[in-house]
Formats: structure tokens, sequence, C-alpha cells
């Protein structure tokens, strides 16, 4: 069985070896925007199943989230310079057992304050919610006790500028009794409104309009952080079997009424929990903070079923995408989707980097995008340059550490780092392309 897990930040399994509980050492800048973007993930087992199949025996998980400050792309040639956690929007997918107990850490290396706000926690806000201020960070515990799928965000006042900057995702908690397998694949869907200023700055990136914020007049509402990006790239379902998608509304204010278009729901578990279940739902309407899981089959083998906001207003300026039927027999993988095996160890989180454009002919001031990066070994150490550029490009570090090779337009190279310092690096080809890594350890 295949799952295919497209929030944007991917899938975050959580580790149970090391917490991670003091301070982040010598977090002492801000960390640079990160060039970040949505990335496809197929597992070779299902993340639901992977945890819910084993005997359910409560743990304690450890895993660790980190502030930073990115450029994502909301659309077509739109760029926005996101509040994330780990550098992308939504942050990453994290999944858990019920009754688990996890012990969470929150860096804040950024020059503001933020915190977080785990919907599927029952602890003491003033405490373990506390706002971070820069270069601080918080670690608590919490148990799962309660299995669905919920929000997690910021929650630093206004709590609603920094969910509609980007900083929120999801954590999904298998039930003691697994669900059906889901043998036509698994989506995790994360719809989010996105909220404009008029002109972009000067680096051609937009920033939030709190006007905008407080009226609730959204410029895109997306799944997964990016408008239309399901339609231009299809979900792929099996025919006549279960599909399980897992959707959540984070808002920060609208509401959600989803449809797919000629399907009807089979069963949906409202916020996820099995004991919350509905039959042949037409449409599903999700508030703000609210989620469900849905199981659904598709008869109909090559042909293709469009899901909306069917608040059309919104499906017009993003929230829409299509499932596509494949063939009977056919694979829902792609080579294009990056893969990784779950191993039940933790995902190292990754940093993306551009190799911009015109960075051949030297005719733009910045060649790597960001020039400068912050990672933190454990959080978000493997770091992805992709060559947007038309010409042939490497990444060398300059002390020989690591070297790509020639990177072809449109390819990428990926590089996991270990060892704390200050890495800097350059293409070989054009020396005047330079960049620097600065690693840092976890505490």
């Amino acid at each position: 069985m295949v799952i295919l897990a497209l929030a944007a930040g991917g899938i975050s399994y959580i580790d149970n070896s090391q917490t991670m509980s003091s301070q982040i050492s010598s977090l002492q800048s801000e960390v640079s925007s990160l060039q970040s973007r949505t990335v496809s993930t197929v597992v070779s087992q299902s993340s639901s199943q992977a945890l819910a199949e084993a005997p359910v025996i409560p743990t304690t998980r450890h895993f660790s989230l980190i502030v930073t400050n990115a450029p994502v792309k909301i659309a077509t040639n739109v760029t926005y310079d996101a509040w994330t956690f780990n550098g992308t929007v939504p942050g990453p997918t994290v999944w858990v057992n019920q009754g688990d107990t996890i012990d969470f850490t929150l860096y804040n290396p950024t020059s503001a304050a933020h915190s977080i706000d785990f919907h599927a926690a029952q602890v003491d806000w003033s405490t373990d919610y506390a706002t971070v201020p820069p270069g601080g960070s918080k670690t608590f515990s919490f148990t799962v006790n309660y299995p669905g799928i919920f929000m997690y965000h910021c929650g630093t006042a206004p709590v609603l500028e920094h969910i509609a900057n980007g900083m929120f995702g999801a954590i999904i908690v298998n039930p003691q009794a697994p669900l059906p397998a889901a043998t036509g694949g698994e989506y995790v869907l994360v719809e989010n409104e996105w909220y404009l200023n008029s002109q972009p700055g000067a680096d051609g990136h937009y920033t939030g309009n709190l006007t905008k914020m407080l009226a609730a007049t959204p410029d895109y509402v997306t799944f997964n952080g990016t408008a239309f990006q399901f339609q231009k790239s299809p979900l792929l379902v099996q025919p006549n079997q279960l599909v399980r998608l897992y959707i959540l509304n984070v808002g920060p204010s609208l509401w959600e009424a989803f449809h797919v278009i000629g399907a009807l729901m089979d069963t949906v578990y409202i916020d996820g929990n099995p004991s919350n279940v509905e039959h042949g739902l037409q449409t599903l309407n999700i508030p703000p903070s609210g989620g469900a899981i849905v199981d659904m089959y598709f008869p109909d083998a090559g042909g293709e079923n469009p899901f909306v906001n069917h608040a059309f207003a919104y499906a017009s300026i993003g929230a829409v995408g299509i499932f596509k039927v494949v063939a009977a027999g056919h694979s829902t993988t792609t080579s294009t989707v990056a893969s990784t095996e779950t191993t039940g160890t933790a995902l190292t989180g990754s940093v993306s980097v551009a190799i911009n454009s015109g960075s051949a002919l030297n005719t733009t001031s910045t060649y790597f995008s960001p020039p400068t990066i912050t990672v933190v070994i454990g959080v978000n150490n493997t770091v992805i340059w992709t060559n947007d550029d038309s010409a042939e490009h490497t990444v060398t570090a300059t002390n020989n550490d690591f070297n790509s090779g020639l990177i072809e337009p449109g390819q990428s190279f990926t590089y996991t780092f270990t060892t704390p310092g200050t890495f800097t690096y350059y293409c070989t080809i054009h020396p005047w392309m330079k960049g620097t890594v600065m690693v840092k350890a976890a505490g």
C-alpha cells in the first residue's frame, strides 16, 4: 500500500531516541529567509498504518519545530515572505498514536516573538503556550488522549496575523483501533487563506496585509499553501479502492465547504475521531481549526474528479484540485515524486535553496536564494539546492566537504549536515556565485 502525504512540510516522524530540551546554543542572529516549495512525499508504507498497525503501546516521542522566515511560492509567479515552522507552509505533518506522550521543543532563532498551540494537547495554556522571545526555546510534554486530525499554530498575539502569515500545520493522532487500510491512496489536505499587500517588496516578494486579514478578504485560498497546484498536478487514486483524505481547515477565518464533484463521501470521521461518524455526505462543512478524515471510492478508471471549496468565491481564487483515477492496475506514484522509506526513526526536516535564474550571466545580485541559511542538527539540517537557472551549476564546499557535481536545469542536489560550524560554498563554473550554511547544534 502507498500513501501520498502532500502537506508542504512533508511527514515528520517523531524520534524516540534523545530529547532536545536545552536551548539552541549561540542562536544570536536571525535565520535567513528560506526558499521552500510544496513537495510530494511518497512513503513505502502508509504513515498512518506504519504506526497504527503495530501493537498500540503508548510511548514517549520527541520532536522539535524551528521558527523561520521563508519565502514560499503561493501561486504562479507569486512569492510570499512567510512566517513558518521548519521553513514550509504548512509546517510538517506530525503522526503519533493515541496515548503517546510527546516531548516537544520549539526553537525561535528569529527576531520576533512566537509560540506554539497544539489542539491535540490538554495543557496549561499560560505556561506551555507562553510566547518564546527571540533567540529562546520552549520545552514541554503532553499526552494525546484523543484520536483525530488536529491543528497546531503560533498562538502569539495577534494570533490572526501569525496564522495568516503561515505558522500552522497538522498533527494526526492514530486511534487505538486502526481504521481500514486505504489501498487506493491517502492524502493530507490543509486549506488556508493568504492576504497580500497590493505590491511586492523590492525583492519581488509579497507580505501580509493585516487590514485584509481583519476583513477576511483573502487574495488566495489554497490547499497545502499553493493556489491551483493540484489542478495542475492532479492527485492520483486507485479505482474502486478505499481512498482516505485527512482534511484540515486552518483558516484563519473562513469556513470550508469541501466537495468532490462526481463523488460522494462514503464515511466521514468528524475531526478525525472514529466515534464521530457520518455517511454519504455531498459536502463537508469544516470550521476554522476543524478537520475530518474522509473515506471514499472512485469507480471510473481513467476518470477525473475535481475537488473544491464549494463556496465558489474561494474555489475561484485557488481552492480547487483534481483526483485523477488511474487505469486499473497502474501505480499512483510518479517519477517526479521524492521517495522516503518509513524506518521508524526521525526524518530530518529540510531547507530549500534556489539557484536563481540569470546566475550564470552574473545578472542578479543574489545567486543562491537565500544566500545564507541557518539549520539545526536533528531539526532541519538537510539542505536541498534546486537549479532554477537555464545553465548548469555546482554546489561545492570551499573546504571540499561536499560537491554536487553538475546540476542540470530543473535538477536538485541534497546534502545533510551533521557537524556544527559555518560552511561556505560556491559554483565552480561561476565562482561569483557564493553561499553560506550555518549549522547549529541542538543542545
